[in-house]
């Protein structure tokens, strides 16, 4: 499926800072993604407003996404059940689930999508076939297209020699 007929997250076309529900694929969850490590800021710029005291959690390099995620309260109670341990800033390389779930949107009060912290604890991926069908092509297509290579993504996907030609030709293009 072309990128045209699936569309665009809006919040794709921003230059944001952090990521959001935009970068769950297809909005469907990530079973698997790694919080390399997470830090505590006394500012930050949060959707263009400066912020204190707010941790921000850094993920491994993965095909989803570069930026940092903004850990709200409730990311960061999750965290502690999940992890054990309320020493956030101690925390390396764990992994998690990442979802979306029904919010308060604070513009107006009403509902929006946040994303989330699964309850969940995180899935160890048998490593998905990458093909051209796949809902994380194109993502992986940037992703090569940033200097990235085939290896790289062969620490999360399996990928045949014929696939590996066909990223090529398309990085190419």
């Amino acid at each position: 499926m072309k990128e045209e007929e699936k569309g665009i997250h809006w919040r794709t076309t921003a230059k944001a800072l952090h990521c959001g529900v935009e970068m769950l694929p297809d909005g469907k969850d990530i079973d698997y993604i790694v919080i390399e490590h997470i830090e505590y800021k006394d500012k930050e710029n949060i959707a263009g407003r400066m912020e204190s005291n707010k941790a921000i959690a850094y993920f491994a390099e993965n095909c989803y996404t570069k930026l940092p995620m903004v850990l709200n309260a409730t990311n960061c109670k999750r965290l502690e059940k999940l992890s054990g341990t309320p020493l956030l800033n101690k925390l390396t390389n764990f992994a998690v689930h990442l979802t979306k779930e029904k919010c308060r949107d604070v513009q107006d009060g009403g509902e929006t999508y946040g994303l989330r912290i699964s309850k969940l604890p995180a899935k160890q991926p048998s490593k998905p076939i990458l093909d051209a069908k796949h809902l994380n092509w194109n993502k992986c297509i940037d992703y090569l297209k940033q200097g990235n290579t085939v290896q790289d993504l062969r620490k999360g996907y399996e990928i045949s020699e014929e696939v590996e030609k066909l990223l090529n030709n398309e990085v190419k293009k």
